[in-house]
């Protein structure tokens, strides 16, 4: 099976050349047989583009191509790379469905042997996704900031689906099959009536392939990614309280509002003990209880299954609007964002849920 690793570009001119060497593309490495990488600027301003043709010039003739897709957002370069990717294959008489796509980040590291492994996991209808890990940090401040994250996340652990389980997919360390993306409809722009996009496209991708098709996830555990660190340092308050899921504009402009008001969501990186305001450890814990036990298992209960519970959650979910199947085949986004508003409304049963789950508060600021 061939292999097309896709990666969307925005200034990434000081850590692309090192995320294509780890999968085999740059100066003094070979690529896996049969394997290509796709580079796609979305509008960087600095100097990604000419990093990326050293990229394409160190690596062997033809293995890096870089391509410019001008709609700028998350969906549109890595639907712009599937589609390149899928005039070549055709070019030189490959079939789709011996085709695979690997979405990658440019500034993640991927360990050795990853293309090789997540080749060898494919399959019908299968979204693959890696194991992802950190690197062990030397900055005293951002194991602090993860001990942080660990004994926050650790509250919600037993209300968690396991693994097997879950419904979403990391954009960075995926793969699946061009003709079943061809099937499951593609990387799609989807908004809320405010005009917000919405996004983790992959995700909703794979719950539009669910419900479907009955698409499978597989953890290929012997792929491994390590992710970076960067979003923590651009914004430890925000990336702590959303729990690292990428939230709408409309979400956004809200949250950045009430973190410069007395008494928000706030999150001191320190070099002895990291601390968190109450209202930034709430929005975690609702976060995760939200898209790692809420969700989960209503797309379970949309397809016909169930998944035990602790019975906590069941008062939450008789709240909940009453979904169909064809909201999951249409518009995965809305369902997800519909249920993260609940996070906006102190008078749902979520917030009484957070407040029981948050008996015992870490540090606060």
């Amino acid at each position: 099976m061939d292999v097309a690793v896709v990666i969307p570009c925005l200034n990434e001119q000081e850590t692309i050349t090192a995320t294509a060497r780890s999968l085999g593309f740059g100066e003094g490495v070979d690529p896996p047989a049969g394997a290509q990488l796709v580079l796609v600027d979305n509008g960087s301003s600095d100097g990604t583009w000419d990093v990326m043709g050293r990229v394409a010039a160190e690596a062997p003739s033809g293995a890096v191509l870089r391509i410019v897709e001008g709609e700028r957002g998350f969906a549109p370069p890595r639907d712009r790379g599937v589609r390149h990717a899928a005039l070549l294959a055709a070019e030189r008489g490959c079939q789709a469905d011996q085709l695979l796509i690997l979405q990658a980040d440019a500034d993640t590291e991927y360990l050795p042997h990853y293309i090789e492994r997540m080749r060898a996991a494919a399959g019908v209808d299968t979204l693959l996704e890696a194991s992802i890990g950190r690197a062990k940090p030397d900055d005293p401040r951002l194991a602090n900031y993860r001990a942080l994250e660990l004994e926050v996340d650790g509250r919600t652990r037993s209300l968690e689906v396991a693994d097997s389980d879950e419904v979403l997919v990391d954009d960075k360390a995926c793969g699946y099959r061009l003709s079943d993306y061809q099937r499951w409809g593609g990387l799609r722009r989807e908004y809320l009536p405010d005009g917000s996009e919405i996004h983790a496209e992959t995700s909703r991708m794979y719950l539009r392939a669910l419900a479907t098709v009955g698409a499978k996830r597989v953890r290929v555990q012997r792929a491994g990614a390590l992710t970076s660190a960067r979003r923590i340092y651009e914004n430890p308050t925000l990336n702590f309280a959303t729990a690292g899921f990428p939230r709408e504009a409309s979400w956004l402009h809200a949250f950045a509002h009430a973190a410069r008001a007395s008494g928000g969501p706030r999150v001191k990186m320190d070099e002895t003990r990291s601390t968190v305001s109450p209202m930034a450890q709430r929005l975690r814990v609702g976060h995760n209880v939200v898209l790692f036990s809420l969700l989960p298992r209503i797309v379970a209960h949309l397809l016909g299954r169930r998944l035990d519970g602790d019975g906590r959650l069941q008062g939450v979910i008789e709240a909940l609007p009453r979904f169909e199947i064809e909201d999951l085949r249409q518009r995965p986004g809305w369902m997800i964002s519909l249920l993260l508003s609940m996070l906006d409304d102190p008078g749902s049963p979520l917030h009484t849920l957070i407040d029981s789950i948050n008996d015992g508060e870490p540090p606060c600021l």
